[in-house]
């Protein structure tokens, strides 16, 4: 699907460069559709509630392919416990499956799922990348 890698340079003892790379294999490489709710549904008895958690949140994405919602609010909705919620969510953030782009507001990336059609995503994949989502050191 796609491909990010990170690199750091040392420039001297003062500057130091950050980079990001993004490699999308676009050889068959095509969206399904996919009804979230129906496949949660399918397999609901056989995932866990944890490995369930990216499907239910891509259900719960508007337009925009935003979620918004508190923590509390989601780990009701998502009946998962708030903690365990809260660090899946970091890891999510940390495999670029979402951006937290202010309290409460979340954005799936794109490249994973969006509703509309290719220029709508186009427009939601400049919206995500404008997104400063800053991880905690130690996140």
């Amino acid at each position: 699907m796609f491909k990010i890698e990170n690199t750091q340079r040392i420039l001297n003892d003062i500057e130091e460069t950050k980079s990001q790379q993004v490699t999308i294999r676009k050889k068959n490489e095509r969206f399904l559709n996919i009804s979230p709710s129906n496949f949660i549904k399918s397999v609901d008895k056989i995932y866990s509630k944890k490995a369930l958690i990216p499907f239910r949140m891509i259900e719960m994405m508007d337009k925009n392919n935003k979620i918004n919602a508190r923590l509390e609010d989601l780990a009701k909705d998502l009946d998962y416990p708030k903690t365990s919620l809260s660090l899946a969510i970091t890891e999510f953030r940390k495999g670029d499956f979402m951006k937290k782009e202010r309290n409460g507001v979340y954005m799936i990336n794109p490249l994973v799922s969006y509703r509309g059609s290719k220029y709508e995503r186009d427009k939601l994949i400049k919206d995500y990348n404008k997104i400063e989502d800053k991880l905690r050191e130690g996140e």
